[in-house]
């Protein structure tokens, strides 16, 4: 999934476009009225500002309703750009019929349902396509801000991000002393103030490998990231596989396998 995609399904992301989307709506229609909107709101019945505020809980009530659904969906499976999009036409859609149907409520009889339905389908697109393109850029600038590259001491630290591009550890590239991949999840083991410890992380090595090998860690094996630092002795066990022993003391062996070994055996 795009980092910015997956920004914006994250719950933060969410909460802030089932306020930010409904808000605007209701300040931009208040504040410049409309031509078409002033004139189908303000009925005989009641006012222009009441209808706009309850039209305001109407959008609001099905905006959080399609907003966390992305969100629930978003855990689950990836969300393109083409779906994204889709989404989103499909929540104005939403919108448009229940907004709709209050109108022709209020009006008694007097407008179309389908009628009112597509004018404030259009009405809908016109106001709030603002706020969708603004918060898109918002959350892809603030992803342009993190990945910049950080000077001095701040330039060897390492950023963990989970499989749904959230922030969860930050710490010195000297500070690592391997990596270990178990299933959906790796181990991050590393010391801090003097004391060995672990951090479980839900992600692959595929997409921390990159972000490793820039900060000198070096593959050793399908499973392992090694920091070379840390590394006593390299040989070969009772089985004849090649294995690393750390400098640590209570650390199992780490394995070598015959794709790394010439790598490995270069930096020692």
């Amino acid at each position: 999934m795009n980092r910015t995609l997956a920004k914006i399904v994250s719950l933060p992301g969410t909460v802030i476009h089932s306020l930010v989307i409904p808000l605007f709506a209701f300040l931009f229609t208040l504040y410049y009225q409309p031509r078409m909107e002033y004139g189908i709101l303000s009925m005989p019945h009641s006012s222009f500002a009441f209808n706009v505020t309850i039209l305001f809980c109407i959008v609001l009530g099905c905006v959080l309703l399609s907003r966390f659904s992305l969100y629930a969906l978003g855990r689950y499976r990836s969300i393109s750009g083409k779906y994204y999009i889709l989404w989103c036409a499909g929540e104005l859609m939403l919108t448009a019929l229940f907004s709709s149907l209050y109108i022709v409520l209020m009006s008694r009889g007097e407008l179309a349902f389908f009628e009112t339905a597509g004018m404030a389908y259009l009405s809908l697109l016109a106001t709030v396509v603002y706020p969708y393109v603004i918060l898109w850029l918002c959350f892809e600038r603030h992803l342009r801000n993190i990945d910049q590259p950080l000077s001095g001491d701040e330039n060897s630290l390492i950023r963990f991000y989970d499989e749904y591009k959230k922030l969860r550890l930050v710490i010195a590239h000297e500070a690592v002393i391997f990596i270990k991949c178990e299933d959906n999840y790796v181990q991050i083991h590393y010391l801090d103030r003097n004391k060995t410890k672990k951090f479980i992380l839900r992600s692959s090595m595929r997409a921390l490998e990159e972000d490793l090998l820039k900060h000198g860690l070096v593959r050793c094996h399908r499973s392992y990231f090694i920091n070379p630092s840390y590394i006593k002795i390299v040989h070969r066990d009772e089985a004849g596989l090649l294995v690393a022993e750390l400098e640590l003391d209570g650390f199992e062996s780490i394995p070598i396998s015959r794709k790394y070994q010439d790598e490995i055996t270069k930096l020692l």
